[in-house]
């Protein structure tokens, strides 16, 4: 009951003082009223509640298990420590300078129909690979990024909170993200959309200027190392089991989103009395 939403609203409509430190007194708490069913009725909600928050908790146990195994894959796969069947040849080191760059092409966007679709930073979910929205800024006067399909976006800003994307639409972003290309076809695409997601990548791009907002320098990754296959089609390979993780790992985490909106949709009516168990 006290986890409901009307609940929570109705506490909070206590609260007195200021935003940053408000109080909540006993007397107050204490003439709160709220729906209370016969005891063996509370008593089943709270089992069917309860049977609700033990799927969703198996379900961040799965997703938390998988994420794990694709770290491992991750670290297997991408140093070459595990071969994929069919593949042989010595793997070789680059400096990852010499075989990818920023896609350094800057567009105004005011009246730009590419523009149309545009990618912030806010706008990439941290550590998932994913865009959540895209904005229209066709009608501001800004320079950003251009971007086509199959770049790998890289948040520059803040690198430690892991924001990338392998693109599948044309269009802008801030400057405050990279689009990497491969140069020479000595990198696939694909595999570059994993390799950013490494530590050691991260680790690299971590070691940026600035205090407060720091930024990564490309000088500083540029200069690290990266192991590859001698041909792109094991790159590419490698990159098809590591993406089959990720909607795996996708599907779960939208199958969670759905069990908690149930969750909150059974709290809604079973603790208000509007729905009442047989």
């Amino acid at each position: 009951m006290l986890n409901s939403t009307s609940s929570i609203e109705r506490i909070r409509s206590l609260a007195i003082g200021t935003t940053s430190v408000a109080a909540i007194y006993g007397r107050d708490l204490n003439g709160l009223e709220i729906p209370v069913p016969p005891l063996p009725e509370q008593q089943a909600i709270a089992e069917a509640l309860g049977d609700a928050d033990a799927l969703i908790e198996a379900l961040e146990a799965l997703i938390a298990k998988k994420r794990a195994i694709k770290q491992g894959a991750m670290q297997d796969l991408l140093t070459g420590h595990r071969r994929l069947p069919g593949f042989q040849g010595e793997w070789v080191e680059k400096k990852l300078g010499t075989c990818v760059a920023i896609r350094n092409e800057k567009v105004p966007t005011l009246g730009n129909p590419v523009a149309r679709t545009c990618v912030e930073l806010e706008q990439i979910l941290p550590a998932v690979g994913q865009v959540d929205r895209f904005e229209d800024a066709a009608g501001r006067n800004a320079i950003k990024y251009r971007f086509y399909p199959d770049d790998v976006l890289f948040g520059r800003l803040r690198p430690y909170l892991r924001k990338y994307w392998l693109a599948t639409v044309d269009g802008v972003c801030s400057t405050e993200i990279w689009p990497l290309v491969a140069q020479g076809g000595q990198v696939a695409q694909s595999f570059l959309f994993h390799v950013v997601q490494t530590e050691q990548f991260i680790e690299a791009a971590s070691a940026a200027y600035g205090t407060h907002m720091p930024r990564a320098d490309w000088k500083m990754i540029a200069d690290s190392k990266l192991r590859l296959p001698p041909i792109l089609d094991e790159q590419r390979a490698i990159a098809a089991v590591l993406s089959d993780m990720d909607a795996e790992i996708a599907a779960l985490e939208d199958k969670l989103a759905k069990a908690r909106d149930v969750k909150q949709g059974m709290m809604q009516v079973l603790l208000t009395g509007e729905i009442r168990l047989v």
